[in-house]
């Protein structure tokens, strides 16, 4: 390929020991822990035997606000590991790949990953499990001329405050952030009210309207806020009152959703509306969601993405990767290759709009580093 490929999902982070941003360890732990007691990618297991744990011992199930949080002396282990102790048994959770020893990812590590695939530009995002990492993103971009441009952390519970307000305006004139990260389980430090479509948002939603910057959205399929539908008609209310944001959904169409026994997708209204009508774009992302359950190239996921970019086109899609946490199932190049070398059905044209155009006309930052290349 002769154009610069541009990966809009990796991550860098400080050791997960460490308050990475935030103003102690312990808030950064109990995000550590709130973020294992949601994920649902990996099992839980006994450390002394590796067995199953089929029960969820870090957070009351009926209670999402941080009153909720076990005493399990939740930590952060080794080698890609979160662990705790339940009556006298420790249990542990692999969300990293074993060989993160320190559970951190250095910008220069994930550099020579981006060489060894050929990709050129990565866009940092920012999730509280990694840290508050806006500072750390200028400073990668600033030392790597052209490899990077990141992403705001936003405190989601929090965003519409005058002092949340006043830190991300900061981010964006100093730091130069590229877009806003939105994940709809941080609500859960107010316990989920009020929600982020609530009027008591619209401050920080004017904030990004006027930024004319994106938001990389994580949502959930089962949550405090509903099911994914639910997630869906409270970005719809968003796009309604403030029509001139645009938006991407972080991993992309969870079409495992949708598909019947012959993998045919028939997406709900709300989301077909989103991706047609409004100003909304979605990840390929698929290793990481399916990497657990299928063995690379992915082939069933190709199917699905077929009738993705049959229905809206590959104007509304972005190649990410989610690195380093995809090295659970494959390495960082074969979370482009799967794509790249297995997708005949796509259009040169339409292979270089996913790859890289979509992303430069969606983040103006990206123009810049071109420019800087």
């Amino acid at each position: 390929m002769d154009y610069d490929i541009i990966d809009c999902h990796a991550h860098i982070f400080p050791p997960a020991a460490t308050a990475a941003g935030f103003p102690d360890v312990a808030t950064h732990l109990l995000h550590q822990q709130r973020s294992m007691h949601v994920h649902g990618n990996q099992p839980y297991r006994r450390l002394r035997d590796r067995s199953l744990v089929t029960e969820r011992p870090l957070w009351d199930p009926t209670d999402p606000s941080p009153a909720g949080r076990r005493d399990v002396n939740f930590r952060v282990g080794t080698h890609g590991r979160y662990e705790w102790t339940v009556d006298g048994e420790d249990q542990y959770v692999q969300f990293l790949a074993p060989w993160m020893s320190g559970l951190e990812m250095p910008a220069e590590t994930l550099l020579a990953y981006m060489d060894y695939a050929g990709v050129a530009t990565a866009v940092l995002q920012n999730e509280h499990i990694y840290g508050n990492l806006a500072e750390d993103f200028a400073a990668a971009a600033k030392a790597h001329p052209g490899r990077f441009v990141g992403l705001a952390q936003v405190e989601e519970a929090f965003a519409y405050t005058d002092a949340e307000l006043e830190r991300l305006d900061d981010e964006i004139g100093r730091l130069g952030v590229a877009g806003f990260y939105f994940t709809t389980t941080g609500l859960f430090r107010s316990g989920y009210n009020p929600l982020h479509s609530d009027p008591a948002y619209d401050p920080y939603w004017s904030l990004v309207e006027r930024s004319a910057l994106p938001v990389f959205w994580v949502q959930s399929g089962n949550s405090p806020v509903g099911t994914y539908e639910d997630e869906m008609r409270h970005l719809a209310r968003i796009v309604e009152r403030f029509p001139r944001i645009r938006h991407v959904l972080v991993h992309g169409v969870p079409t495992a959703l949708y598909s019947d026994e012959n993998d045919r997708l028939t997406l709900p209204p709300i989301l077909d509306m989103l991706l047609t009508e409004a100003p909304v774009s979605a990840e390929i992302l698929y290793p990481i969601a399916w990497g657990g359950r299928q063995e690379y190239p992915y082939r069933q996921a190709h199917v699905h993405i077929r009738q993705l970019l049959d229905r809206f086109g590959a104007g509304r899609f972005l190649w990410g990767s989610d690195a380093p946490n995809v090295d659970r199932y494959c390495t960082y190049a074969q979370s482009l290759t799967y794509f790249t070398k297995y997708s005949d059905y796509l259009s040169d044209g339409d292979r270089r709009a996913i790859l890289r155009d979509n992303a430069v006309a969606l983040i103006p930052a990206l123009r810049q580093t071109a420019d800087l290349r």
